[in-house]
């Protein structure tokens, strides 16, 4: 007898039907199962050479995982070994990733170097067989678990090692001796043995789950499965050739300039959220009353005319109170004239008075304006209240920075020192004028220098933000695209990284099998035509796709118009030219044959002579072989 073993591809198990479309045949069998057309086929034109025609279909998860191909793999060559273990001749035929699955259990059958001994032919059908490396470094090879007890066991050596140091540092070298270094010894060996020992192990496990890039075993592949291999392809397989791009594809999901706007928008803020991070800072307020005290105000410098200074301002504030009081008397109403006239006689003698006052104060102690900011400042944030007034803490900033309403204060003092002192000292230089100025200036002129200072803050921020979004937009997308990458080719593994997808395994010498540009067209014109009857379907569909509720919805009732056949890599089988060249392939397999009925077939010496052809340089883009005349000149349709 003699058996021919299929597996599906991906996404197999959730695939549409041709009923979708509500044409032929409600839910018939797919290529791969009993009872389909590729069955009756198999089973019309080819026998076993001793005896009958056995077909397994072999299923699996069918999930986009490198996982679960590995895991089927392992699965069918439980399969294929049962079939070795009776001595029969078999063939092997698998679609999409369904070859990759078969790849996946040839290459663990000589890893474990037990090769299939029956085994007569294995066939891909639009496979697009991934190729991958391993990480550099066991330790980003591991998994999360293994990473976890490893980093424990060195975190054992490396308490050794710092505990060595430390005493290799200490000085009392009376206390060493023998007992001592051999409890060195012991601890040492004890305390590395774990690390050494969970090496080894996951050395083990990683040789054993990655077995496919030995050397040893990629060689015994080559050895017994690479002339058995027919690898088979349609030249517009929209999987294998996606697949086969998209290492090179430059997607770019993220602009330079995606967070520009956002980032930029911190400078609403930024004024306020940088004046609460100095006030609550004890260093940025010391920092800025020591400046203050030291090269605004020069506090320690002026201290020696304080007392001379309290002296003039206290009688320039008695000249300024009695001016006052002289006013108001003669402006209050009851008074005679004569005695009003007398009163603001004597304010203007008083105010001219107070004038030559401050003209002489001016000229005899010219630091009197700046001794008294010196003592003002002083008094706010230097001393603690009391008589006499207290310092503080080391002539520093009462609190050290820690009063916030102090530190509050500071800052109101920074930007209206100016104003303070008009509001405080109403009888201090200058005249009304002056003290008019001096109250105004701070009300037009703070508010323009907090504006300028918002605008340079918005610059620095937009330019600081330009940046940081340029380069959040190259690792975003390089982990997005990364992702799409891994997620594409199903790479759930851990320690191995997609290098991209091709014609064959790594493990194998590269080998392009194109189809034939008849048989492609035949593919190809079903496909189209399966696309087309879609598309009336949707349009007859859109009513009902309009008022479907929930995205979920629409999803589904999209799903369920789509036959999958619509593309070109699910409708190889669907082509039956295409089957006759699978059985013809399998036919001429050592332990196979055709039948009668096969022979007698008009596509029997075309395929046959295509078959025969397949060994040479083909043109992926025609599908005809360079440098020769085609052999295959048509099918008939």
């Amino acid at each position: 007898m003699a058996t021919v073993v299929t597996v599906h591809g991906t996404f197999a198990h959730t695939a549409g039907t041709a009923d979708a479309l509500n044409i032929g045949e409600q839910s018939e069998p797919q290529w791969w199962q009993e009872g389909s057309a590729f069955d009756a086929d198999l089973k019309a034109f080819a026998s076993g050479a001793e005896g009958p025609l056995y077909f397994i279909p072999f299923s699996w998860s069918s999930a986009n995982s490198e996982l679960d191909r590995r895991k089927a793999g392992t699965d069918l060559l439980h399969v294929l070994r049962q079939l070795d273990a009776q001595e029969e001749p078999y063939c092997v035929v698998g679609h999409s990733h369904g070859g990759s699955v078969i790849a996946s259990a040839l290459i663990e059958s000589v890893a474990r170097k037990r090769p299939l001994t029956h085994l007569r032919k294995w066939i891909t059908v639009g496979t697009p067989f991934v190729g991958m490396r391993k990480e550099r470094f066991l330790f980003t090879r591991l998994t999360l678990t293994r990473k976890v007890m490893f980093v424990a066991s060195f975190m054992l050596f490396m308490m050794f090692l710092f505990y060595v140091g430390a005493e290799a540092l200490d000085d009392a070298q009376h206390f060493r001796n023998e007992r001592y270094y051999t409890a060195i010894l012991f601890s040492g060996v004890m305390m590395t043995l774990p690390i050494v020992f969970f090496y080894l192990v996951f050395r083990f496990l990683d040789n054993r789950e990655l077995m496919g890039y030995s050397a040893g075993s990629v060689e015994r592949a080559k050895q017994y499965y690479q002339d058995k291999w027919l690898p088979l392809c349609h030249k517009d397989d929209e999987a294998v050739q996606g697949l086969r791009v998209l290492p090179n594809v430059k997607l770019h999901f993220f602009a330079p300039d995606f967070a520009t706007s956002t980032l930029t928008k911190a400078s609403v803020i930024a004024l306020p959220l940088l004046y609460l991070f100095v006030v609550t800072s004890p260093t940025f307020m010391l920092a800025i009353s020591d400046f203050l005290q030291t090269r605004v105000y020069d506090v320690q410098a002026f201290a020696r005319e304080d007392s001379s200074a309290t002296q003039a301002r206290d009688e320039l504030r008695n000249l300024g109170r009695r001016m006052r009081d002289a006013r108001e008397q003669a402006e209050r109403g009851g008074l005679e004239p004569a005695s009003a006239e007398e009163a603001r006689k004597r304010a203007d003698e008083l105010r001219r008075e107070l004038f030559a006052k401050r003209q002489q104060l001016e000229q005899s102690f010219p630091e009197f304006s700046n001794v008294e900011r010196a003592q003002r400042f002083k008094r706010r944030f230097l001393q603690r209240g009391g008589r006499p007034p207290q310092p503080c803490e080391q002539n520093r900033l009462c609190g050290l920075g820690h009063d916030y309403a102090l530190n509050s204060k500071l800052l109101f003092h920074v930007v209206t020192d100016e104003l303070s002192a008009s509001v405080v000292d109403d009888d201090a230089f200058g005249g009304a004028v002056g003290g008019i100025l001096r109250l105004f200036a701070p009300v037009v002129l703070v508010p323009l220098v907090f504006a300028a200072i918002a605008l340079g803050v918005l610059a620095i921020i937009q330019y600081i933000a330009s940046h940081v979004s340029g380069w959040l937009s190259r690792v975003l997308n390089y982990l997005t695209l990364s992702e799409v990458r891994r997620s594409t080719f199903g790479n759930d593994t851990e320690g191995e990284i997609v290098v991209g997808a091709d014609y064959g395994p790594t493990w194998l010498e590269p080998v392009t099998f194109m189809l034939p540009i008849e048989i492609s067209d035949l593919i190809s014109a079903h496909s189209n035509t399966m696309a087309a009857q879609s598309i009336a379907k949707f349009r007859n569909a859109i009513s009902t796709l309009a008022f479907a509720e929930g995205e979920d919805t629409k999803s589904g009732l999209i799903s369920n118009y789509l036959s999958w056949k619509e593309l070109v890599h699910t409708s190889y089988f669907d082509a039956h030219e295409f089957r006759k060249i699978i059985v013809q392939a399998i036919s001429q397999s050592d332990g196979f044959m055709p039948t009668e009925e096969f022979k007698r077939d008009g596509d029997f010496d075309r395929t046959a002579l295509w078959l025969s052809e397949l060994g040479k340089k083909v043109d992926p883009t025609t599908g005809l072989v360079i440098g020769e005349t085609p052999a295959i000149s048509s099918l008939p349709s």
